[in-house]
This record gives structure tokens, C-alpha cells and sequence, in this order.
């Protein structure tokens, strides 16, 4: 029975648009994403889902992201910001945060793969994510996180915490190296990273209330000395230092308090400290999905 042209032309109306698959890159894996879904080109809010497919042999890696503009702008986007540095893939995982005020630590990341070596030769494996960085989030770049074969994180376990805004809170720079296809910190790497801040911050608790102005500069103050510091100490696990800023504990943290406030915000404060691990690695996504493909005959 023949189907009648009009009908046949609401049904391909009401029948959902395939996906078109567009190459990112080809070599020396293979990168797919097809868009699905997004807003008007003309929206100052538009932006479009695009499913990615990560193949290398029979390995392949699924993750969806998002990237501002329509599909042929967020293709172009993406394309962009993905790709090879130092024989590591980086591929974006944007969360569109609507101004760098808002967005939280990590919400721009680099999805990072390796080859490493196995039975069958070489192997694809993903090793996580890292903060994209500032440079590589403002231009079209990829790999900033990455210097002389470590990698720059931030520790956001603290980014939320019951004593301070986001703004205040203890952000640690995290050095991270990949060890046979797993990124470990380096404690050592990180203490040092970090000194010029925590350097700053003991100078400002050591002040006396009339130096405070020119010894807590740009933007440090006590109590963010003091939680910064702590945090560090105890993340990299430097004992001496830790017993040493400890003794600063009731003056930065409760100038001005009534002293029941004072016992509660102290033991806040140590709470908080308690729930740091030493060389935990940021929050992961785990929105990338590893699947096995089956063999071919």
C-alpha cells in the first residue's frame, strides 16, 4: 500500500534528526562527537551537547560535554581545544560557567589519555581530569595544566567548607606526575609549589595587630593564613609545621568572638583539617566511560 506524500511528510517531521558524526581528530586516535540538542545560535545562553567517541583499536571511551554556540560553532570549539602535548590527549570538558566568578574551582577540565605499554602493544587508558587553567580557558589551547612532565590541579575538598566563601577558601596547587597510567601527587612537588603563599601567610599570623597592614598583604588575613597553611601542612603531611602554626590557631581564628563562638569555630576548623587526605586527588567527574570493543573475526 502506497503512503500517501503528506503523510509521509509529517512522519519525517515527527522522526527525531539523526545525529551527524564529525571527525576531531584522526590520529593517532580517533576522535568522533555528534551534536544533540542545543539553543538558538541567536541565544546569548546557547550552547550544544555533543557526544564524543574516543577509539584507539579495540578501546574506546565515551563522554559527553557541552560547548557554547550552536553545533557548527561548538564543533569548532571543541576541535579547538582538543588534541596532542608532551604524548598526552587532552580533551575539554566544559561546564559553562556563566563568568569566572562563578564557576567553581574545577568547573573547566582537561580529560586526560596516555598510551602505555601492554600485551597487545599499545594501550589507550585515561587517567582523569586536571584543571584546564586560566590561559587555556580564556584562548582556544589545550594542556596548560601540564609543564615539564607534571601536571597542576587544584584541591577542591575545601572550596565549600563551614567558615568561609568560595573566594576564601584554602586552595592548594596540587603537582601530580603519571606513574605507569595513574596520575599520583607529589607531596614534595606540592609542598614546594605552594611556599610562596604559605611563606605570605606566615609572615601575616606572626604580625602584630599595628603591623598587620603591611605584613598581610594582597588579600591575606589570619584566618585565611591560618587555614591555608594548616591545610597545606597537613595535606603534605609536615608535621613540625603543623604543630608550629597550630599555636596561632585562637588568634586568627577568634579575634573579636565571644569565646563560646571561639570553641565552636575551633572545632570547625579542626574538623575540617581532619577530612584531609594526604595526596588525594581532586573530586573526580567519572563521566567518561571506558567500553571494550569486541574482537574483530
Amino acid at each position: 500500500m502506497k503512503i500517501p506524500l503528506c503523510a509521509w511528510l509529517l512522519a519525517c517531521a515527527a522522526a527525531p534528526a539523526m545525529a551527524q558524526s564529525n571527525v576531531l581528530l584522526d590520529a593517532p586516535v580517533r576522535i568522533t562527537a555528534a551534536t544533540r540538542g542545543g539553543h538558538a545560535s541567536d541565544s546569548a545562553s546557547a550552547s550544544t551537547s555533543l557526544d564524543l567517541v574516543i577509539r584507539h583499536g579495540s578501546h574506546e571511551f565515551h563522554l559527553t560535554v557541552a560547548q557554547r554556540g550552536n553545533a557548527a560553532e561548538a564543533l569548532a570549539t571543541q576541535r579547538l581545544r582538543t588534541g596532542w602535548k608532551d604524548g598526552y590527549l587532552f580533551v575539554r570538558d566544559d561546564c559553562l560557567g556563566a563568568n569566572a566568578g562563578d564557576r567553581a574551582w574545577r568547573c573547566v577540565v582537561d580529560q586526560v589519555f596516555t598510551f602505555v605499554d601492554s600485551r597487545e602493544g599499545k594501550r589507550l587508558v585515561h587517567l582523569g581530569e586536571v584543571a584546564a587553567g586560566d590561559d587555556c580557558i580564556e584562548e582556544a589551547r589545550f594542556g596548560c595544566a601540564l609543564y615539564q612532565k607534571t601536571f597542576t590541579d587544584i584541591y577542591d575538598a575545601l572550596e565549600t567548607n563551614p567558615l568561609t566563601g568560595r573566594a576564601e577558601a584554602p586552595a592548594l596547587l596540587l603537582e601530580i606526575q603519571e606513574t605507569n597510567g595513574q596520575l599520583v601527587v607529589d607531596l614534595d612537588e606540592t609542598w614546594g609549589r605552594n611556599q610562596e603563599r604559605f611563606t605570605a601567610g606566615e609572615r601575616c599570623l606572626a604580625a602584630s595587630a599595628a603591623d598587620r597592614d603591611s605584613r598581610c598583604t594582597e588579600g591575606i588575613t589570619p584566618r585565611r593564613a591560618y587555614l591555608f597553611n594548616t591545610a597545606l601542612a597537613t595535606y603534605t603531611r609536615r608535621t613540625d609545621h603543623l604543630m608550629r602554626i597550630r599555636a596561632f590557631a585562637r588568634a586568627a581564628l577568634c579575634e573579636g568572638s565571644a569565646e563560646t563562638n571561639c570553641s565552636d569555630t575551633l572545632r570547625v576548623a579542626a574538623l575540617m583539617m581532619a577530612g584531609i587526605r594526604p595526596g588525594e586527588r581532586p573530586r573526580p567527574r567519572q563521566n567518561v566511560k571506558a567500553v571494550l570493543l569486541p574482537a574483530e573475526k
